[in-house]
């Protein structure tokens, strides 16, 4: 019989020390998702589902249904029967309304059993062991193929340039003429992105130019660069992601010179048709053909993007261009003098309203709907993909090939669900945590609080080293308050619930350890994610919008130096993660006795520590050591060597926006993201290039890019903690002003993104 959810929850605070650990049997066995796969850690409760939604536009709706744990029937239909995961906790089932003609709406609802009393069940241990894999060699390099000139209007009549999918693209080394990959090109994807793995490293000075077409066969044109300058992010050294956002399809000149007819396409009321939704598994979106004279199809059809952007050879006999988009009426665009051929309007279209949603337990409201944050600055950029999402979106498949990759379950189905997949006890049983610590153990440190900056979860963090090749830790996140800036009485509150195991949402766990036969037998940092009940989870919700799944919702902040896109794309189970510093200037701490900030001082000192032996950048040592060089109390007010005697704004700019904003996850990047550099940012060589990337992605001047336009800081939290600062005592954007100059013009434009 196998050790319950309590070994991965304290029983009682005891200030950072080792503590006992209650035993409890729960259910561990294979898990699935929805309605999938095997018998999964269901309990015997099942609840009634229920969404009531409308169209706009009077057309007939259809349902798909998801739960992040437990059992969903997936039915079209408006009503399905929910059978909850075993234990406590809060647990989250999803519907899709989609009307038919390229609208779609998902809404979330959480049924925390915490008081329905679901029982728990025994299981016997699973262990499995990564397989055998080599380390893949050179980098991985991902990019954007963006239209020189495809304009978006959005709703408020601002244009935006917008990334094209299906574009074939190589890589071409300048000096050397290597090409990447050898032979062929590797194809866009539906957001318009590429990656490319296998490429070497680039010297100081080096080029490598990109090429590419819409037509695999067609004569490729250069389309965008890499160049490295000396010590910069793109001096790529062996087995490292690089991204970059500079590549770029051109088609100006007077036909018959064009290359291209392109242009986008929208529903009435601004949205785009389709939906890119990898927890639900549906890519749908528009199309669009060419048509001459007579009618007759003389190109394409093309697929749309997940923001409504084509593109098509030019076609000299082509006259108009023929939208579709599901069951909409189609839509015609003449092509006239330019290539771009503008934005288009699908009559009569628009996306479902979803006005409730419930769940109900023997006939009792249990269900909670959890519809995505408003009223909040995030407003500005609706899509659900922007957040924690910066190097890459995963995909179920690729969520289970990382597990499977790291020895966390032994398979995959053809739908990607997991296989025989691990539990929580049996990961504390494989890092001594908990229960399992041997006797003579060293000394397993927590701390409960809130992170305020980042997630603003309620977090109980727990960590053990036994040496520099063997650490890990684990953090259980419970709701946090139900503001941005709580009260201390709220504060307090969360922080109670958290001590009484209440409203646990997941338990994320990073090892580092080594695996023989795995990353040539070295040591690296792995993610998993552990539902309230003890089982693996592909995927979380940190930011109130969208399911995103290992292992990209955790290399957004988490460095990750061989990871660009996807997991396939790489498919090494290092990539290349660190562990990030425990930084107390940016949580909030209960006022109670044991739970005070000061009570925990010394095992939030100890727990960084424990950061020092996974590995850690040359930023996470030297910040972790500017913290702690005279006491083991953090200091708050650290101004790092090379920005002391720059002036108050510098000092300013580093501990109020840096420092709150940005630290966090930069700490953790490679070293031409360590912003405690201050040459980093404010170099000879790097001024310019940071000024404009920091304006690219905190305001709205990307470059006409979508991506990137507001896209940092790229947690929701802490990108509305940025701006909610405009016109407080410490202003973020007016201290980067005050700081960059009239160089960083990144003003909050509430007409900047689509």
């Amino acid at each position: 019989m196998g050790i319950g959810r309590q070994d991965f929850r304290k029983t009682q605070f005891d200030r950072g020390t080792a503590h006992a650990v209650a035993i409890l049997a729960i259910a561990l066995s294979a898990w699935t998702c929805a309605s999938y796969g095997d018998e999964g850690q269901e309990s015997n409760s099942r609840v009634r589902v229920t969404v009531q939604a409308t169209d706009p536009n009077g057309r007939p709706l259809s349902y798909q249904w998801r739960s992040t744990d437990g059992r969903i029937a997936n039915v079209d239909a408006a009503t399905t029967t929910w059978r909850l995961a075993d234990g406590p906790g809060l647990h989250f089932a999803y519907v899709l309304v989609s009307n038919g003609a390229g609208g779609y709406t998902e809404r979330r609802l959480a049924v925390n059993t915490d008081t329905i009393g679901t029982a728990v069940r025994s299981h016997e241990p699973v262990s499995y062991r990564a397989p055998a894999a080599a380390v893949p060699s050179g980098e991985v390099y991902r990019s954007f193929m963006r239209g020189e000139s495809i304009l978006l209007n959005n709703p408020q009549g601002v244009t935006e340039a917008l990334n094209i999918p299906d574009v074939f693209v190589f890589e071409k080394d300048v000096n050397n003429t290597a090409r990447f990959p050898a032979t062929g090109a590797v194809k866009t994807t539906v957001r318009g992105d590429f990656t490319i793995s296998g490429m070497q490293p680039i010297a100081s000075g080096d080029e490598v130019d990109t090429y590419c077409d819409v037509d695999p066969m067609g004569s490729f044109g250069a389309c965008g660069f890499i160049q490295a300058d000396s010590g910069s992010v793109f001096d790529v050294t062996p087995n490292q992601a690089v991204t970059d956002y500079i590549n770029r399809m051109s088609y100006t000149g007077d036909p018959p010179n064009n290359q291209l007819t392109a242009g986008s396409a929208l529903l009435a009321d601004g949205t785009a048709c389709g939906t890119v939704n990898e927890f639900f598994g549906v890519t749908a979106t528009g199309s669009a053909s060419l048509l001459d004279a007579s009618n007759n199809v003389v190109g394409g059809p093309a697929r749309m993007s997940d923001l409504g952007a084509y593109a098509l050879l030019y076609n000299a006999a082509a006259t108009r261009v023929l939208l579709q988009c599901e069951g909409a009426a189609p839509a015609y665009v003449a092509i006239g003098f330019s290539g771009d051929v503008g934005t288009a309007t699908f009559a009569a279209t628009g996306q479902p309203i979803v006005n409730t949603m419930m769940a109900t337990l023997n006939g009792t409201p249990v269900g909670t709907l959890l519809p995505p944050p408003t009223g909040v600055p995030s407003d500005v950029v609706p899509n659900p993909e922007r957040f924690l999402s910066y190097k890459g979106v995963d995909s179920r498949q690729d969520a289970c090939a990382y597990y499977q990759a790291i020895g966390a379950a032994k398979g995959c189905d053809s739908s990607g669900n997991l296989v025989k997949p691990i539990s929580s006890n049996d990961w504390m049983r494989a890092t001594k945590m908990g229960s399992y610590a041997p006797p003579g153990a060293p000394t397993e440190f927590t701390a409960n609080y809130i992170n305020k900056a980042d997630l603003n979860l309620a977090r109980d963090h727990h960590s053990i080293s036994y040496g520099p090749n063997q650490t890990a830790a684990y953090v259980c996140n419970h709701l946090g308050p139900s503001v941005l800036d709580p009260a201390q009485v709220e504060i307090d509150s969360v922080v109670d619930n958290l001590v009484a195991n209440k409203n646990l949402v997941a338990c994320v766990a990073m090892d580092y350890t080594a695996t023989p036969g795995v990353n040539g037998g070295k040591p690296f940092v792995r993610f998993l994610i552990f539902g309230p009940n003890g089982q693996l989870l592909p995927s979380i919700n940190l930011d109130g919008r969208r399911e995103k799944f290992v292992p990209g919702t955790c290399v957004v902040c988490h460095g990750a130096d061989h990871y660009a896109g996807h997991f396939l794309a790489q498919n090494s189970a290092d990539v290349g993660a660190h562990y990030l510093p425990y930084d107390a200037g940016n949580f909030e701490f209960s006022s109670k006795p044991g739970l005070t900030e000061a009570d925990q001082e010394e095992a939030i000192y100890n727990l960084n520590q424990n950061v020092l032996n996974v590995n850690p950048t040359v930023a996470e040592q030297e910040l972790i050591a500017g913290w702690y060089q005279s006491s083991h109390v953090l200091d708050k007010n650290y101004l790092p060597p090379s920005w002391q005697g720059q002036g108050s704004a510098a000092s300013s700019f580093y501990q109020d926006v840096v420092a709150r904003s940005c630290r966090g996850c930069h700490v953790a990047m490679v070293e031409g993201y360590n912003w405690d550099h201050f040459q980093n940012i404010n170099g000879t060589s790097y001024r310019s290039s940071f000024i404009a990337d920091l304006t690219y992605t905190i305001g709205c001047f990307g470059g006409n890019s979508v991506f990137r336009s507001h896209s940092m800081p790229n947690s929701l939290v802490t990108f509305n903690r940025f701006w909610n600062s405009v016109g407080s005592a410490v202003d973020q954007h007016a201290i980067s002003v005050a700081f960059l100059g009239e160089d960083f013009p990144g003003q909050m434009d509430l007409n900047c993104v689509p």
